[in-house]
């Protein structure tokens, strides 16, 4: 898995941007083999990905904070999450992202955005970061397999 961290820099319109450039053109994945999800009440990244990158609405997916919020604990920096799937097609047994089906092989996570945006305070209440970062993983050891088929 490689990594990177934009401490203020950039933030989501940018992050999103740079990893959908990076999967598409730079490793040359099909768009419809893959899948984009993000937490549930996120709008701002939504929008960028349907509006803006032109994600297939039907292969696209809001899912809980389980899987789509990232936090250090219970008090902090935490922030919505969002991911690209691969998709290995209909002959791989498993479900899209947040389905009932979800743990088979047939889609697997290639691509991860952490927004950090919210500080959590002990009662719970997120306040705004001043300057909101972002942590991306790609996590290169899935996708090279699909590369070299």
């Amino acid at each position: 898995m490689l990594g990177s961290w934009s401490l203020g820099d950039y933030f989501k319109t940018e992050a999103i941007e740079f990893a959908w450039d990076m999967v598409t053109n730079c490793y040359g994945l099909a768009p419809e083999k893959l899948w984009v999800t993000v937490f549930e009440d996120d709008d701002e990244a939504a929008d960028l990905w349907l509006k803006h990158i032109g994600i297939d609405p039907s292969r696209f997916s809001r899912l809980g904070a389980k899987d789509n919020f990232w936090a250090m604990g219970d008090t902090g920096p935490c922030g919505p999450c969002s991911e690209i799937f691969y998709d290995h097609g209909p002959d791989v047994s498993g479900g899209p992202p947040g389905s009932p089906y979800e743990d088979g092989d047939r889609y697997v996570e290639i691509w991860n955005l952490v927004f950090m945006q919210f500080d959590r305070d002990s009662e719970g209440v997120m306040h705004e970061l001043p300057r909101p970062s972002v942590d991306t993983r790609r996590k290169i050891p899935k996708i090279v397999p699909i590369l070299t088929l």
